[in-house]
This record gives structure tokens, sequence and C-alpha cells, in this order.
């Protein structure tokens, strides 16, 4: 890491820059889960509003790690655990939605 004043200038500028757009990204969220003027899809919550909050959650989630957790500058490996990860976020999600499009039905739960 470099120590000289410009150097540490810039990566101050990049941290607030950040930051910044973290803060807008949360008012986004709010916004769109509070706004009516910003509600999608049907009235109230529903899955077009989870999906919006969700991408907006995926970006902030990516600006902190690629900027204040340092995986920008970090080794393939760590690209890898990261990959694995996503491909077990998203695998898991299919199998959610593979269980709630065929429920079991047995009525032995609730005796």
């Amino acid at each position: 890491m470099e120590t000289n004043p410009e150097a540490v200038k810039k990566t101050t500028r990049l941290y607030l820059l950040v930051g910044l757009a973290l803060f807008a990204f949360t008012a986004l969220t709010v916004a769109v889960a509070t706004v009516p003027a910003l509600d999608f899809g049907k009235h109230g919550f529903d899955a077009t509003d989870c999906a919006i909050g969700l991408i907006i959650a995926t970006i902030k989630a990516s600006l902190v790690a690629a900027i204040f957790m340092h995986l920008s500058h970090e080794r393939k490996a760590i690209y890898w655990v990261f990959g694995a990860g996503l491909v077990f976020f998203f695998f898991l999600g299919f199998l959610t939605l593979l269980a709630k499009s065929d429920p079991i039905h047995y009525d032995g739960f609730f005796k």
C-alpha cells in the first residue's frame, strides 16, 4: 500500500465516493419500499419489489467487497471461492423455487 500523499488522497476520495454511492443505494431501497410512486407490480410488497431490493443489495455488496474488502486486488483463488459461493446461492434459490412449485402434501404434520 502506498503512503505518499497523492495516493492517500486518491484512496480517500474513492472511499468517500463509494460511501456516498452506498448511502444513495440505501435511500433508493427505502424509497422503493415506502414511496407509492415507486411501487412496481401489485400494490404493496410483492415479488417485483423483492427482486428490485435484491438487485440493489447485490450492487451494494459488490461495492463493499471490491473496494472496502480489497477483493479487486486479490488473487484468482479468492475469485474462485467467491464464484463458487454465487453458484451455490443460485442453486439453493433454484431448489427453493422447485420445492415451492411442487409442495409435499402430507396431513400427518398437522395432526
